[in-house]
């Protein structure tokens, strides 16, 4: 199959599936598996892990595939140049837009915002897990991409940012950040707003995500990687946090 070709004629459909049809799913998922009841602490905690240990194999197995060889490379480039160049006007300034939502100065202000409220209902150590976790994941994403030290993509429409490409830090840092948000609201929040809050975070994370194939600034490779790398480290550390809580009750 020539995915390539597939994507730049159905540009636009891929992107409603990626931005409303996913988040749809994941939060119909979320509603039907904890309306039977809350899973078992095992349970929530194996899951984790395994999510975790997906999202490991995922991110290795595109890092071995962008270090053995240009192939890969090349076709991430055609792809990047499909979807950016069929996508319509309009939805690229809309993507060139939210895309801010995963700066780092943005990503930094709402972890910190996070924080204070956490501090002021009494949850500290929810409150200092969650710095904790949010600060480690962006020195982890800085140490990948040290390690891989892939270049950006060409042809992007605005600057290219001076970092290296691989894995994306909008991506990693946005799973991370409103991924621990989303858990401490379905920690906190009333059970009727979980699958709510379960699909606006998967919304965000997904477009902030395919913004950067958009602009050009990120290959598609890169994204997933991210998503992967990123997924990886929210989901261990969720693991971590909920064998914590149900064995001392801490956070």
């Amino acid at each position: 199959m020539d995915h390539t070709a597939l994507a730049q004629r159905h540009t636009l459909a891929i992107i409603a599936i990626v931005l409303f049809v996913v988040p749809s799913i994941v939060a119909c998922l979320w509603a039907s598996a904890t309306r039977e009841r809350r899973a078992s602490g095992i349970v929530v905690v194996g899951s984790a892990l395994v999510m975790a240990a997906l999202g490991a194999t995922v991110y290795i197995t595109i890092a071995a595939r962008i270090a053995h060889g240009t192939a890969f490379s090349s076709a991430d480039q055609r792809l990047l140049d499909a979807v950016r160049d069929s996508t319509p006007a309009f939805a690229a300034r809309w993507f060139a837009s939210l895309t801010h939502l995963g700066d780092p100065w943005f990503l930094t202000l709402l972890c910190a915002l996070m924080c204070a409220a956490l501090i002021l209902t009494r949850r500290f150590g929810l409150a200092v897990y969650f710095a904790a976790v949010t600060s480690a994941g962006g020195l982890l994403n800085q140490a990948l991409k040290a390690t891989m030290r892939r270049d950006r993509p060409t042809g992007s429409t605005v600057p290219l940012p001076e970092s290296f490409s691989f894995p994306s830090g909008h991506t990693f840092g946005s799973i991370v950040c409103y991924g621990m948000c989303a858990y401490v609201l379905l920690r906190l929040a009333p059970t009727r707003a979980n699958p709510l809050i379960v699909g606006l975070a998967c919304f965000i994370v997904l477009t902030i995500g395919m913004s950067r194939v958009v602009i050009g600034v990120h290959f598609p490779g890169d994204v997933v990687g991210g998503f992967a790398s990123g997924g990886a480290w929210l989901a261990a550390c969720i693991g971590v946090a909920e064998l914590a809580r149900r064995r001392t009750r801490a956070l």
